[in-house]
């Protein structure tokens, strides 16, 4: 359907963790593809890893990273499938791609 992430992700742009909407709101659009409340798929595809410090607010706030870097063209899809890895390789390449710090600290807690 075209829809902007933040539609549906509504922490996407000011939170650290983008969200999830309820079923219920997700059946609103569903609904008309076929898919019931219960039915609808909603298993996490892209998660980090618990020693990974990642704020969407920051890296998406005023433009800064689209959507589509982290997360390929999931809208493109009938289903989410995981499109980009999230390693240390793949984030370490864009921060020096947009001459970000690759400092430990930006993304680790030190001392954990």
């Amino acid at each position: 359907m075209k829809l902007k992430c933040t539609q549906c992700h509504a922490g996407a742009e000011n939170q650290d963790r983008a969200g999830f909407p309820k079923a219920t709101v997700c059946a609103v659009c569903h609904a008309a593809a076929g898919w019931s409340a219960p039915a609808i798929p909603s298993q996490r595809v892209y998660r980090q890893r618990d020693f990974v410090v990642f704020s969407h607010a920051r890296h998406v706030s005023a433009g800064k990273v689209e959507c589509v870097t982290c997360h390929g063209d999931v809208n493109l899809s009938d289903r989410v499938t995981l499109q980009v890895e999230h390693n240390m390789k793949t984030c370490m390449a864009c921060h020096a791609q947009r001459k970000a710090s690759n400092a430990c600290n930006v993304c680790h807690e030190l001392g954990q």
